[in-house]
């Protein structure tokens, strides 16, 4: 795959949506950035009985890094805590080419081959990883 194939047609319409992109009050939040590239992500989440409710994100960053987010948020909104942490895991497990639950993930597999690209995996993962976050500081508490 080459790097022009990463930026297909889906990749560039999640990264134009703005659905999810928005400040989401009395929610959990957290803010990652990635020191690579500039990146800057804020996620947000509002869980009730242990279901996403809703799920936004506020921030700057490359194609990749918004696309992912917006995939994110439409995956994981509606989905019950433990559902949602596997999704994730299988998602960064997809990322760094390890094995992986395909129908778990579904669309988001348009970027399997992220892992070909380093520097990008960041930016993909970014989001994730953020989410992944405030839903384990969400248990603890």
């Amino acid at each position: 795959m080459s790097l022009n194939e990463i930026y297909s047609d889906i990749i560039m319409d999640y990264s134009r949506n703005t659905k999810f992109k928005r400040v989401l009050n009395n929610s959990k939040h957290s803010h990652s950035k990635n020191l690579s590239c500039g990146d800057e992500i804020d996620i947000y989440i509002k869980i009730e009985d242990s279901i996403i409710k809703d799920i936004s994100y506020e921030g700057k960053g490359c194609i990749i890094s918004r696309a992912s987010a917006a995939m994110m948020c439409e995956t994981l909104k509606g989905r019950r805590y433990d559902e949602a942490l596997k999704i994730i895991e299988n998602v960064l497990k997809m990322s760094h080419k390890e094995p992986y639950d395909e129908e778990l993930i579904q669309d988001i597999q348009v970027f399997s081959d992220i892992s070909k690209y380093p520097m990008r995996v960041k930016c993909f993962t970014l989001s994730w990883h953020t989410a992944d976050d405030i839903l384990r500081s969400w248990k603890k508490a």
